[in-house]
């Protein structure tokens, strides 16, 4: 059954299409380790860096893995939807990555 449906692809063969399916996937799995890693850092701690630490790498890496992924297939929304929202991740996640470094949370 999902030969048919990876036949669909359009713009390139069926296994560049699983191979980016699954770096995406694995660059997903890692990001919200290491965001758990530091979110268990901050519940054991209780330092406010560590928290700010992993809501950056949450919405740095995570969260623009799954809306490129799951807008346009869930959804259909555009290529310039998806990429406006997960770039606003990208620079939300970087923006609470610096507050960790530079600020005083």
């Amino acid at each position: 059954m999902a030969g048919p449906v990876l036949q669909t692809v359009t713009g390139g063969n069926a296994s560049i299409a699983i191979a980016v399916f699954v770096g995406q996937a694995i660059a997903f799995v890692i990001a919200c380790w290491i965001a758990k890693r530091a979110y268990d850092g901050y519940r054991e701690a209780r330092r406010p860096p560590l928290l700010w630490l992993a809501l950056g790498i949450a919405l740095l890496a995570a969260v623009p893995t799954a809306v490129r992924f799951l807008l346009p297939t869930l959804v259909g929304a555009s290529s310039l939807t998806t990429t406006v929202l997960a770039t606003a991740s990208e620079i939300a996640g970087l923006t609470a990555i610096l507050y960790t470094v530079y600020g005083r949370p």
